[in-house]
């Protein structure tokens, strides 16, 4: 009788013990005293998980209890300050991750937007084009990070698709056509409440067949955006894009421009300019006018500001 009050007594010690442990176990938490964004890697192996984690015992136990030695999700996960390991290994082993912020804004080229995705997203052969540049609507989106470039120019094209309204297009009928001309409005200015006025004028230069004549075409043409003054010799540099040397609008565009400038050119009001130039004021503003005579007088009163300067 004494020997079973024993062992029952020992059975029940043993039995709190491992409840004890239990809920030990179940309480651990991460040792990161911070948030920190874990991007995992494709191939990654458990053991360099382990280290990236600088994984406890306690963790490395439940993990390999839960399967996630076997098998090692890429991804990008967010773990919280002390955050419970048993939280953090379910999350880790079922692939739930947490989706990153990607802000992309007035990128020229398709090769700067490329290189950009590659830094910030796991798979470093984006293949953005010339073609389907005009699909890129600058803004701020959520993407999961292991997103493939496929993956990636279906949301954009979802995107793209879903800003139009069809009704709105106006006289250039085409979105393209409203992108790559809404690129060179971009360029042209940072004054939002000009942007209008100037697209008034590109819209009536295409209407009459008068080449744009845009000097960021050049800047593209010749890949050099820091020029501060247009010569003779940019303007001879022969490409699809200088819009001296050729009618129309350019086959792509030069920038990715903002929705605020896609929509200033769906909204440019019906005017007679046909010319505008930077104010002589070098106040970021400029000078509009409907006769060569009058673009004149405002474009050498600009230059003259420029000289006077010292701009080169």
């Amino acid at each position: 009788m004494k020997k079973t009050i024993i062992i029952l007594i020992v059975l029940a010690v043993l039995a709190m013990l491992a409840g004890l442990a239990a809920i030990t176990l179940l309480n651990s938490k991460t040792t990161n005293t911070e948030p920190l964004r874990l991007n995992i890697h494709e191939n990654t192996s458990y053991n360099a998980l382990c280290d990236s984690l600088d994984a406890s015992a306690t963790f490395q136990l439940m993990a390999k209890a839960l399967g996630l030695d076997k098998r090692v999700r890429p991804g990008s996960y967010l773990v919280e300050s002390r955050m419970k390991a048993l939280t953090l290994v379910r999350k880790l082993r079922n692939g739930q991750q947490d989706p990153i912020r990607l802000t992309i804004g007035k990128f020229r080229t398709p090769q700067q937007l490329n290189e950009y995705l590659n830094t910030k997203l796991m798979h470093n052969d984006f293949n953005v084009t010339l073609d389907n540049f005009h699909l890129i609507l600058p803004d701020t989106y959520e993407f999961y990070w292991t997103v493939t470039p496929e993956q990636f120019m279906q949301r954009m094209e979802k995107e793209y698709n879903a800003f139009w309204d069809l009704k709105d297009l106006k006289d250039l009928k085409k979105p393209k056509d409203v992108i790559i001309l809404a690129s060179i409005v971009e360029e042209e200015s940072n004054n939002n409440a000009e942007k209008p006025l100037i697209a008034s004028v590109y819209i009536n230069r295409l209407k009459k067949g008068i080449p744009l004549q845009a000097d960021p075409t050049v800047k593209y043409a010749v890949g050099d955006f820091t020029l501060r003054r247009i010569l003779n010799k940019h303007l001879a540099v022969e490409s699809p894009f200088n819009t001296y040397l050729h009618t129309g609008l350019p086959p792509a565009p030069i920038c990715l421009p903002s929705k605020t400038t896609i929509k200033a050119v769906l909204n440019a009001p019906q005017t007679n300019y046909l010319y505008f130039c930077a104010s002589e004021q070098m106040d970021g503003t400029h000078r509009f006018a409907a006769t060569l005579a009058e673009h004149n007088r405002n474009a050498a009163a600009f230059h003259h500001a420029l000289n006077a300067r010292g701009i080169r």
